[in-house]
């Protein structure tokens, strides 16, 4: 009984591979496969209170960080990138709207690209999240390719001497690659 189980299996499985409908492969299709990676990355993490600020006094009312950036300025990186997205979360205690500011600058310190975000205010017992994505593409990526460094500015519209509060910044980026044959 299991012989003939066997042989029935067996018969059933060469006469389906017979019949099967199988549609030719052109190998010569094979120059048209494009591969999107997708990369996600940290970006820029920080924590300023009213200290920063304080210690530049009344009349500087910026505090300034620079981050080098040159991830993005290989040749390969620069022929492949067709799209970066950058995501801001801010989380704001001081009682004052606050803008942000991300310079990407060249080897030269000339300006490639910039993004200005105004951080809504908030307070000790109630900080306001602020969340913003920049969408860089088509002309602009390649203006972010050339950028070695980042500055990063915070500005508040009056001094914040004797003020409590907290600004924290979460970022990442994600890098969109199209790689053709």
């Amino acid at each position: 009984m299991k012989k003939k189980l066997d042989l029935l299996f067996l018969f059933t499985a060469i006469v389906s591979l017979f019949i099967a409908c199988v549609k030719d492969t052109d190998f010569s299709q094979t120059e048209d496969i494009a591969i999107t990676p997708k990369l996600e990355f940290d970006f820029i993490f920080f924590n300023l209170n009213s200290e920063n600020f304080s210690d530049l006094g009344v009349n500087n009312l910026v505090v300034t960080d620079t981050t080098f950036f040159n991830v993005l300025n290989d040749d390969f990186t620069i022929d492949n990138l067709i799209k970066a997205d950058i995501y801001f979360k801010n989380t704001n205690s001081f009682p004052v709207q606050l803008i942000t500011q991300y310079q990407f600058l060249d080897e030269n310190n000339e300006l490639q690209y910039e993004i200005l975000i105004p951080v809504n205010s908030g307070s000790i017992n109630n900080p306001v999240i602020t969340e913003h994505i920049e969408i860089i593409e088509e002309d602009n990526i390649i203006n972010l390719t050339l950028a070695e460094k980042v500055v990063v500015n915070v500005i508040t519209p009056s001094p914040l001497d004797n003020v409590v509060g907290m600004l924290n910044l979460q970022s990442k980026t994600t890098y969109y690659l199209r790689i053709e044959q």
